[in-house]
């Protein structure tokens, strides 16, 4: 839309205007809205609807609109069983971006293959 900021300009605008730090519920929401972004963008790929997926995970359609929305943070669960509805194994990353990187459950089993190697299992980073 032209004459419109994006939420990122209109947020650096806000912060140099104020001289203020930025708040941690702004970092936390725009991560929630990314994560609910990226679950849109996997589900349409795949040319899936809500009411699809949000059977298949055994929740409803509007919870499922509420985490693309940003409005909802999913459980470790949640993610597992709308990744398995969609038909994708998530990668998140979470912590110092410098720091070592260790995967907390390499070597889980993948119900479907029985298969407790992390090279056996597909992983779909986003």
């Amino acid at each position: 839309m032209a004459g419109h900021s994006t939420w990122k300009t209109l947020k650096a605008k806000r912060l140099l205007e104020t001289e203020t730090e930025e708040h941690p519920e702004y970092t936390r929401a725009i991560r929630d809205m990314a994560l609910g972004d990226r679950l849109r963008e996997v589900r349409v790929a795949r040319n899936l609807t809500q009411a699809e997926v949000a059977k298949r995970a055994g929740i409803s359609q509007p919870a499922l609109s509420r985490i693309e929305l940003g409005g909802g943070v999913p459980t470790l669960e949640m993610l597992d069983r709308i990744g398995r509805a969609i038909g994708v194994r998530f990668t998140i990353s979470v912590g110092d971006d410098q720091a070592e990187q260790i995967d907390l459950l390499a070597g889980w089993p993948n119900e479907a293959s029985g298969s407790t190697t992390p090279s056996a299992r597909t992983h779909k980073e986003w």
